[in-house]
């Protein structure tokens, strides 16, 4: 115990960061549930749009993919987007806005882990109220338990995805000291997740090159990968090169993200930068 304080001083200070955050967002449950109602109201709007595609061209399956197999696409991917559309760009926004964070330097914790710390506990009521309930019905719908290997592939995809997004979220938050505000390029960032995850599109359905490029990409385990690996219509080893890619992207991204807040601190003032 003594030695993993060394290694991650004011470790309890970062747990109650956490349960803080937790404690904060449960006092809008019904804010998750009414959050919920719409997410599932945009699945069905995804669903009856490629209803009528599939039903108009009259074709049992497009790139190996039934309807009733994109009707759980899409509820899984719902699900992750719990995981990837992180509010931690809007959190480093806020702070930097209102200069809370020129005090970083007279707290004992990190700013970088703390900021990540309170966005934490909104993810985990996000995935209690939106990704377990939306799973649920995925599950539900496909008539599957899904096998072992499944869930590990689940797991690691997901996690990826998940500091795929933060450390994108972070890069964005920090751009805050430069412009007015960023919510503009937060929107592009979004957008470009869902477009080239796969969060309108299965992938599989885009020309050979383009699927090639995004699998090496740090979208596709965002979305599409774990969505189809639940499926079981994608293969080994575009799963595997989407891991792989993933972790690489997670390196260079974790780079820039520790140029970006250093080159902000140097900026901060105790006006707020």
């Amino acid at each position: 115990m003594k030695s993993s304080r060394v290694i991650f001083p004011n470790i309890d200070a970062y747990i109650s960061t956490i349960i803080i955050g937790i404690k904060s967002e449960l006092a809008y449950k019904l804010d998750y549930v009414i959050w919920l109602f719409f997410q599932f109201i945009n699945v069905l709007l995804m669903i009856l749009i490629w209803s009528a595609i599939y039903l108009g061209t009259g074709v049992a399956s497009i790139r190996g993919l039934s309807l009733p197999e994109i009707y759980i696409y899409f509820f899984v991917v719902y699900a992750l987007r719990g995981f990837v559309l992180t509010q931690l760009p809007d959190v480093i926004e806020s702070d930097i806005q209102s200069g809370s964070i020129a005090t970083t330097y007279t707290r004992p914790l990190i700013y970088p882990i703390q900021v990540y710390m309170r966005n934490a506990g909104q993810d985990l009521i996000g995935i209690l109220f939106i990704t377990i309930p939306l799973f649920a019905i995925a599950i539900a719908i496909a008539h599957v338990t899904p096998t072992p290997t499944t869930v590990v592939l689940l797991i690691i995809e997901i996690l990826i995805g998940y500091v795929l997004a933060n450390l994108m979220g972070f890069i964005i938050g920090m751009t805050a000291i430069k412009l007015i505000n960023i919510s503009s390029l937060e929107s592009i960032m979004w957008s470009t997740v869902l477009l080239l995850g796969g969060g309108i599109m299965p992938l599989n359905m885009l020309p050979q090159i383009v699927q090639q490029i995004l699998y090496l990409s740090p979208f596709a385990i965002m979305l599409y990968i774990p969505a189809t690996t639940f499926l079981g219509t994608v293969s080994t080893g575009i799963i595997m090169t989407s891991i792989f890619a993933g972790l690489a992207w997670i390196a260079l991204l974790a780079v820039i993200a520790f140029i970006a807040w250093d080159r902000v601190r140097k900026q901060i003032t105790s006006a707020g930068g």
